[in-house]
């Protein structure tokens, strides 16, 4: 039991605790000392707080006295305020037993709300402060992804340059698109792509499009989201510098795709990756733990590939989920066989996919009712 001896002194459990130490008294158990351990951690996780409702409660009993409150506890004028502003501004509702005092203090200019969700968290997932104040960061952040509601979202046939201009601003929440490579792409494989060369293929008439799709998916998409666009070594410093006039550069990722590609067998080395430009539309945090920028994901095997450059599903969900959240909507103006929008599917956000050509936005269509 904790007391307050005659000379104001508090004795704890068989312990006195003095203002410059702590002296037993008599003979205390193993258990008395125990007891006493555990009052002095909570005394030091809590004194921030008492000290700071001590104050408030001044205040509003009899005004401000911080004249006073330094004679008696012996802290700068700065310090006082920060425990009176943050005891003030969290609730004991909302206060933790088990993190400190500058965690609550981390959350202190949040609503009561927000507050909770994060404090709640911390104590579930044992976050340091470090870790508290990032996914503060992050909830700020999205908290500024305000925007319209797209009520169209799906898979359309059409010139995205076209498509795209018909939908409201800052109703999509990720761009993850696959466009012509410009590099008048024609598989070796005649039965994949039967048809020969991809139309409007060449660099000029690729960046010309790429650069019409940016200037649209910029208004298009809210405020703090991402883009990702598939491109070759051939191109990519093309792409990667229309990409930087709309949106901030962030990466260029390697994908991995764990095949070789034909061509110069004997004087050249085995092609295994294609480049991701990474950027963003303002600042949005990626999900789960920080990974690598090299990305490890087979390719579609070519028995099993409706479209020449079709991308694997599995790469394109764990894109959309390290960027998007549940019920999102994720824009792909290159749609192809609608894999982006299959993934979206898939991971339980809405879509939003344009093709061109109607070849494969039927094989697209098939796939999304399958």
């Amino acid at each position: 039991m904790e007391k307050l001896s005659s000379s104001h002194d508090l004795i704890v459990s068989s312990f006195r605790l003095h203002k410059n130490g702590l002296t037993p008294l008599g003979k205390p158990t193993f258990a008395n000392w125990q007891e006493c351990g555990v009052f002095l951690q909570e005394a030091n996780k809590s004194v921030q707080f008492w000290i700071g409702d001590w104050l408030n409660y001044g205040e509003r009993a009899w005004g401000k006295k911080y004249e006073e409150a330094l004679q008696q506890t012996g802290l700068d004028y700065q310090t006082l305020r920060d425990y009176k502003w943050v005891a003030s501004h969290v609730p004991l509702s909302v206060r933790k037993d088990t993190l400190s005092f500058h965690h609550h203090k981390q959350v202190a200019s949040l609503d009561t709300q927000q507050q909770e969700h994060l404090l709640t968290k911390a104590v579930a997932f044992a976050w340091s402060l470090i870790k508290l104040k990032q996914e503060k960061y992050r909830l700020l952040l999205e908290q500024k992804r305000v925007g319209v509601h797209l009520p169209d979202a799906g898979f359309v046939l059409g010139d995205c340059t076209k498509v795209l201009a018909t939908i409201p601003d800052s109703s999509l929440d990720l761009l993850l698109t696959d466009p012509p490579y410009g590099i008048d792409y024609e598989s070796e494989h005649r039965e994949v792509n039967p048809l020969g060369k991809f139309a409007n293929d060449t660099l000029e008439q690729t960046l010309q499009t790429l650069d019409t799709a940016l200037t649209l998916a910029h208004r298009k998409l809210k405020e703090n989201s991402h883009v990702y666009i598939f491109c070759s070594w051939k191109t990519d410093q093309y792409m990667k510098a229309i990409a930087a006039k709309y949106f901030q550069v962030k990466n260029i990722l390697v994908w991995e795709k764990n095949n070789w590609t034909a061509g110069d067998l004997d004087a050249n080395y085995g092609q295994i990756h294609e480049f991701i430009v990474f950027a963003q539309k303002g600042r949005r945090h990626l999900n789960g733990r920080r990974d690598s920028s090299v990305l490890h994901f087979d390719r579609v095997p070519e028995n099993d590939r409706l479209h020449p450059t079709e991308k694997p599903l599995p790469l394109l969900e764990y894109l959309i989920e390290k960027s998007t959240q549940v019920g999102e909507v994720v824009c792909d103006p290159f749609a192809g066989v609608a894999s982006t929008c299959l993934a979206a599917k898939q991971t339980g956000r809405k879509y939003l996919g344009i093709e061109i050509e109607t070849q494969w936005y039927e094989k697209g269509v098939e796939r999304l009712a399958a």
